[in-house]
């Protein structure tokens, strides 16, 4: 399969590159392609899909072995297996304990169910990429808005305010999601 990604790639020192990062992240990837997926094989179409991407972004990809690609690699298979969610509406099983912790307070009770986390999954399939990204960085690879901002090539208020805003669209979405289940 490599073979056929380094195909998409013109120049030799970035199919090195690749090749670096198909070796080192692969199994990295699928883990968290299969996280968002619970579907082995489809957390194999995620990864490929998202091996597809990063090659035809390759010439943006410094270091192959540095931080901010280990999180551009796991970001771009967790949006591939969001991607596929979104073609697949009828998906049950989704493990995204990851995102627990967005709730408030009021919620707490809808998010003991299990239907919360397919509902999650569309929500945040549903939103916007530019929060989305966000959202999943700080939430689940646990880094600072600064990093963030560095990662994503913006300014920190900027990310400060994504984040603002992506969690209150969550949080509106779940409320309705409680109050539609018949929770208050």
């Amino acid at each position: 399969m490599l073979l056929f990604y380094t195909l998409l790639i013109e120049e030799d020192g970035d199919r090195i590159k690749f090749e670096k990062i198909y070796t080192k992240y692969k199994k990295k990837m699928w883990y968290a392609a299969n996280s968002v997926l619970s579907d082995s094989y489809l957390a194999e179409d995620a990864v490929h899909n998202a091996f597809i991407g990063i090659a035809k972004n390759i010439k943006k990809i410094s270091d192959p072995e540095s931080p901010k690609t280990l999180s551009y690699a796991i970001t771009a298979s967790k949006n591939a297996a969001i991607d596929l969610l979104r073609k697949r509406k009828g998906l049950n099983e989704v493990n995204i304990d990851e995102l627990y912790d967005i709730s408030d307070k009021e919620s707490s009770s809808f998010y003991n169910t299990i239907e919360i986390e397919d509902f999650l999954v569309k929500t945040l399939s549903e939103m916007p990429v530019i929060y989305r990204d966000v959202l999943y960085l700080l939430i689940v690879e646990q880094m600072t808005e600064k990093e963030i901002a560095v990662l994503l090539n913006r300014k920190t208020g900027t990310v400060h305010q994504q984040v603002r805003r992506g969690r209150a669209i969550l949080k509106e979405e779940l409320m309705k999601g409680a109050t539609d289940n018949g929770d208050k």
